[in-house]
């Protein structure tokens, strides 16, 4: 197995070897995942004990190594591999890249902690851990993915969580263990398989402190390293939009924002196919001019605004900062009263659309935000085929996509189905930290 060791070759892989009382002593390490300084205070202590024996100056923990792989698997992570003799050993000398300390990007909080996960695991835990002191909190790691071996912990209360739920999510972990893990979105299609539903089937996050409240709840967490969020399991439709500051304001300001935040998530659905089918309605008080009231006219002006705000969106987001100026002014031409005076749209549309845009942006779930703008396009395109007709066969296949979404343990819309009336008012109500 020595020998095995000693072939590979790699820019990072450093080799080093001393004679220690007349025996060689061959070490191997990665430079880019090793504290420089825990293997300078192994070379020292082999170089100041040469009349004892060298295992005694090994700092930190070891373990002893009797199997290739996994020798190779401790080298690519970040170990020291120490062989003497005929005998190999791993010391714990590993220092992962990591960013400071940031202001979470997408969950941002006025009252709340300002810190949020990194790439780094241990990190992350560390940051959960300082918010629960308590022996009840478990935290198993595993490594997942034949090639990645990526590591993935497992937290949980041990007195609130459900452990055959626990105990379903190892399952199904260790039946695909051939599948490769590089980030969350390969964890969730091991658990769940692939779906064609848009919406998720976990809550992210990337606050420590809403990770610690769900916890708490007996909520199971999953990190997985390289990767600056947590997956949160179980959840439901109402749970993904929840937000930090309803636990850090007075419960009537919570309850406010609250009714606030589940208006506008709602109007970002239904606001433009309902208003679509009053104004196509003849005994309605809406009413488009007769010139406009061309069904595949209105499609395509729905489309093309759904369209440019979808591409100025995404600009924002992935293009430089160098050019987010240039980008604003952009904006004003296409979105302003040019793109009306040419006929483009119309000035009802663009404020509909506009409108139920902002609906999603107050939606604290990306993901759920991207899910419900694909259901208001397909609610849009029903209404105009069928009118009223067409608005209600399109709720009725979004309440069903909800009602058959499958989660772990908890039906998505709950607690409205099945209904709980003691849930939905904690979960309307409540501030304090509610723990089954």
């Amino acid at each position: 197995m020595i020998e095995r060791l000693r072939n590979l070759e790699s820019f990072d892989i450093v080799k080093h070897e001393v004679i220690l009382n007349h025996q060689s002593v061959f070490m191997m390490f990665l430079s880019s995942l090793t504290s420089t300084s825990s293997i300078t205070s192994i070379i020292e202590g082999f170089l100041f004990s040469e009349d004892q024996d060298p295992l005694c100056f090994f700092n930190g923990s070891s373990e002893k190594i009797d199997d290739y792989s996994k020798a190779v698997f401790l080298l690519m992570s970040g170990q020291c591999l120490v062989c003497i003799q005929d005998e190999v050993y791993a010391l714990e000398t590993r220092a992962y890249p990591n960013r400071g300390i940031e202001n979470p990007n997408i969950e941002k909080s006025i009252r709340g902690s300002h810190d949020s996960f990194s790439e780094n695991i241990l990190f992350n835990v560390g940051l959960i851990r300082r918010r629960i002191r308590s022996e009840k909190l478990k935290i198993e790691l595993t490594q997942e993915g034949r090639m990645t071996q990526n590591d993935i912990a497992v937290c949980y209360m041990d007195d609130k969580a459900d452990h055959r739920l626990l105990g379903d999510i190892q399952k199904r972990m260790m039946l695909n263990q051939n599948i490769e893990i590089n980030n969350e979105r390969n964890l969730v299609e091991v658990l769940y398989g692939k779906t064609l539903n848009p919406y998720p089937h976990v809550r992210y996050s990337e606050r420590p402190d809403i990770c610690a409240i769900h916890l708490l709840q007996g909520h199971i967490i999953i990190l997985v390293d390289n990767m600056p969020s947590a997956m949160i399991l179980p959840t439901t439709f109402f749970e993904q939009l929840s937000q930090i500051e309803e636990y850090t304001q007075t419960p009537i300001v919570s309850f406010f924002t609250r009714l606030i935040r589940y208006l506008g998530v709602f109007m970002s659905i239904y606001l433009l196919p309902f208003i679509i089918v009053c104004m196509l309605s003849p005994h309605s008080f809406l009413q488009l001019p007769a010139e406009s009231r061309n069904i595949g006219f209105i499609a395509f002006q729905v489309l093309i605004c759904e369209l440019l705000i979808e591409w100025i969106r995404q600009s924002f987001l992935y293009a430089p900062n160098l050019i987010n100026s240039m980008m604003g002014f952009l904006v004003v031409f296409v979105l302003g009263d040019f793109g009306i005076e040419m006929g483009a749209y119309t000035k009802e549309i663009l404020l509909l659309v506009a409108l139920s845009n902002l609906g999603n942006f107050l939606t604290p779930s990306y993901e759920v935000a991207l899910a419900n703008k694909i259901m208001r396009i397909m609610l849009t395109m029903l209404s105009l085929a069928f009118q009223i007709t067409g608005f209600c066969i399109g709720l009725l296949i979004h309440f069903l996509l909800l009602l058959t979404t499958r989660t772990f343990k908890l039906p998505y819309l709950y607690p409205l189905f099945p209904f709980d009336i003691k849930e939905l008012k904690r979960m309307i109500v409540d501030t304090n930290i509610y723990t089954k």
